[in-house]
């Protein structure tokens, strides 16, 4: 958009209802100003492949579009479109939609206060389940009513699904080493392309039982509307249909995934539960992770693609980088391990590396990890980044106090757990004992949990412990001289079973470890998806 028009825009003279105040407000495809109380929707001039508003001509059929399609999800917020004419070097916002003397086209729309967006009650601490209960209610009938036919079914195949997943890992290689780096990118890729070939009589089923529709493709807390008496769902996807053409399920996750990316993960569950009911698709429940995912994914793209617009200001292009990584992150937490709490006990010999592990996916995963070691130390109000002495040592690592340990490592798990998330524990678990409690525990309260055992050759800990001397950030105590101790007290996990245990060898760059860890657990999560 010309930079005078945008001048003229941040006026409130430019407004026939001379409003009080005017905001300005881009999105990287969009030039919103709000003028209370009514916006201004315009779109920029730009061409993504996947959107192309490069014409003014363009720009005027999507905005009609943009009217049309979300009326369908509210009732009074879309007001029309209107022009911006230019006559003798001047501007001004018009009715007339056909002159030759239009330059821009716009959106109006009311609008609506602020309190009520469901991102608010989010801040605010006051989100229920009874909004929760409302938004799935008016989902439920707009998907229920309707009756998609063989063009909008085609779009639950696998073929055409995949032409957006494809596009989306097209798109975001220029990105790798800035807002995802390639490990993600390869293991996000690789569960994408297995989901398909090793679920696709589930994909088969959702295009049988008739769950594609035309719903609205951009299904996210900042869209949804909710007062006292109404809910209204508006900013539907207009530019492309294939957008907005797919399951339910991929409309939903939109919802879902952002309920996730705000750490609400016991509401999303309430949420996909109660939609699965009012919509008798017990499959919504099998898929939505995979579908999730690639929400995920799609926004740190966007994100992305923001983060280069050399129009926006530099720190919001700085901040849109920073969230496309979350994003990124939250992907691949999908693939690797779905949304379901899941325990993931890093365990293995002293030195072999599993605490550099347990802290990747503590940071990568964004979940909350629990370390013996720090634990252990803080109990006995020991300095946690210095060599305990031999005196207090020989108290620190008693029986009692191991037990204390572990017992309070499990506390810890269980209020996870009981808040809805996933969790990470940090420990030797050298004592088969002791894991067969946890196991227990975790039988008992039906969580899923995982196993993943770090080894390495003796020269390679060996040469790992003698460093520890060079290196000031090691919280854990053990030491070279410690070594054949504390290897003959280290029991294999040969109880757990296979489908709870992940073996990796450590002695190799740290990154191909992890590569192979993350085509690991991808696998286990396709394959326990399908059980």
């Amino acid at each position: 958009m010309d930079s005078r028009l945008i001048t003229f825009l941040q006026k409130t003279s430019a407004y026939p209802h001379h409003p009080e105040t005017v905001e300005h407000v881009q999105t990287h495809i969009s030039h919103v100003f709000l003028a209370p109380p009514y916006v201004y929707k315009f779109k920029k001039s730009v061409d993504f492949g996947f959107l192309d508003y490069s014409s003014v001509d363009k720009r005027k059929k999507y905005c009609h579009r943009e009217v049309e399609l979300n009326r369908r999800l509210t009732d009074d917020i879309y007001l029309g479109v209107v022009s911006v004419i230019e006559e003798d070097g001047r501007y001004q916002i018009s009715e007339d939609l056909n002159t030759d003397a239009v330059v821009e086209y716009a959106v109006k729309m009311k609008k609506l206060p602020e309190e009520y967006f469901l991102h608010s009650y989010l801040e605010n601490g006051t989100l229920k389940k009874s909004h929760l209960d409302r938004v799935a209610d008016k989902l439920a009938d707009f998907y229920n009513n309707q009756e998609p036919d063989k063009q909008i079914l085609q779009y639950g195949e696998i073929e055409r699904i995949k032409v957006n997943t494809d596009e989306n890992f097209d798109q975001t290689k220029v990105f790798v080493g800035e807002t995802i780096d390639d490990n993600m990118y390869r293991a996000i890729q690789y569960f994408n392309n297995q989901y398909f070939e090793r679920r696709s009589e589930l994909f088969e089923r959702r295009v049988a039982q008739k769950r594609i529709v035309d719903g609205h493709g951009d299904l996210h807390l900042e869209h949804i509307h909710i007062t006292p008496d109404n809910v209204q769902i508006y900013d539907c996807i207009e530019f492309n249909d294939r957008f907005r053409y797919g399951d339910l399920a991929v409309d939903l996750a939109f919802f879902a995934m952002d309920l996730d990316f705000n750490n609400c993960w016991k509401e999303e569950r309430y949420f996909i539960d109660q939609m699965a009911q009012k919509l008798d698709d017990h499959d919504l429940l099998e898929i939505i992770d995979f579908y999730k995912c690639y929400r995920a994914y799609v926004k740190g793209k966007v994100k992305s693609l923001q983060s280069t617009e050399e129009e926006v200001p530099q720190a919001d292009r700085k901040k849109a980088a920073q969230t496309a990584s979350r994003y990124f992150d939250l992907s691949l937490r999908y693939a690797l391990l779905g949304s379901k709490p899941i325990v993931l006990l890093f365990m293995g010999g002293v030195g072999t590396g599993k605490t550099t592990l347990a802290k990747h996916f503590e940071q990568k995963l964004n979940i909350d990890r629990f370390s013996s070691d720090r634990i252990r130390k803080s109990m006995a109000g020991v300095p946690l980044q210095k060599r305990t002495p031999d005196k207090e040592r020989d108290q620190l690592y008693t029986r009692s106090m191991s037990e204390q340990t572990y017992q309070a490592l499990a506390e810890k798990m269980e209020a996870c757990i009981k808040k809805g998330q996933s969790v990470i524990l940090d420990a030797t678990f050298s004592n088969r004992r002791s894991r067969e409690k946890l196991v227990q525990r975790f039988r008992e309260k039906g969580v899923d949990y995982l196993f993943v055992e770090a080894n390495a050759p003796e020269e390679v800990v060996k040469s790992r412990l003698k460093q520890r001397d060079q290196d000031d950030e090691v919280v854990s105590d053990a030491r070279l001289e410690d070594f054949e101790v504390l290897k003959n007290r280290y029991h294999p996990p040969s109880e757990i079973g296979d489908d709870n245990l992940i073996s990796v060898q450590t002695d190799q760059p740290v990154e191909q470890t992890i590569r192979s860890l993350y085509i690991e657990l991808s696998d286990r999560n396709i394959d326990g998806s399908s059980r």
